[in-house]
């Protein structure tokens, strides 16, 4: 045998051998390339869950703290309006001195209230979007309770043994509303860890 014809054959057997080594390595690195861009894209979409979560938790608590704020200041407007109608002169007219210091802050304190809800409506909004779906009902909850929450800083004559409309048919004390939000926010952050533990 020659060596042109030893060479043509080795040539031949590499060419056959080796075109399917490159092929199975660029397939390979293709598949690894794809399998790298889902995790990515898995653990960003994971990222950005848990920032909504977060973003519903803080608003939640914001909403709670603002509300009582809200509720704090309504009830001392309503105490002023109480000794304006005294008979006690002295009363009636420290009354009318508290009176507008006490205006603006339960109006700062109402609105507030009501920006915290906003906060909280459009982070329930996020979640359900982003997902995780198994999240968007324990999030709505929260800003359904969160609108009834809202119900202590309206009104100064107000009381926490109330009742309040809580579904078109349904009346219920205001504390009945409080609690229902606490266990709301119990339940969402029990949500929460179940899914983001849950790999």
């Amino acid at each position: 045998m020659s060596i042109e014809t030893v060479t043509s054959l080795v040539t031949a057997a590499v060419a056959v051998v080796g075109v399917p080594a490159v092929y199975i390595q660029a397939r390979a690195a293709r598949l690894s390339a794809e399998a790298a861009g889902r995790a990515q894209l898995q653990h960003t979409r994971r990222t950005s869950q848990h920032a909504a979560g977060v973003d519903v938790l803080t608003a939640a608590d914001e909403l709670k703290r603002a509300c009582d704020n809200s509720g704090s200041a309504t009830q001392w407007l309503a105490m002023i309006y109480a000794d304006q109608a005294s008979d006690d002169n002295r009363r009636r007219e420290r009354a009318a001195e508290e009176k507008e210091s006490a205006e603006q802050p339960q109006e700062e304190a109402h609105d507030h209230a009501y920006e915290a809800f906003e906060r909280l409506v459009k982070a329930a909004a996020r979640i359900e979007l982003e997902g995780p779906d198994s999240l968007i009902a324990s999030a709505a909850r929260l800003a359904d309770l969160g609108d009834l929450l809202q119900l202590q800083g309206q009104s100064s004559m107000f009381d926490e043994d109330d009742l309040v409309w809580v579904t078109e048919n349904e009346q219920q004390p205001f504390t009945w509303v409080v609690s229902q939000f606490a266990e709301a926010r119990s339940k969402f952050i029990l949500d929460t860890r179940s899914y983001f533990n849950d790999i």
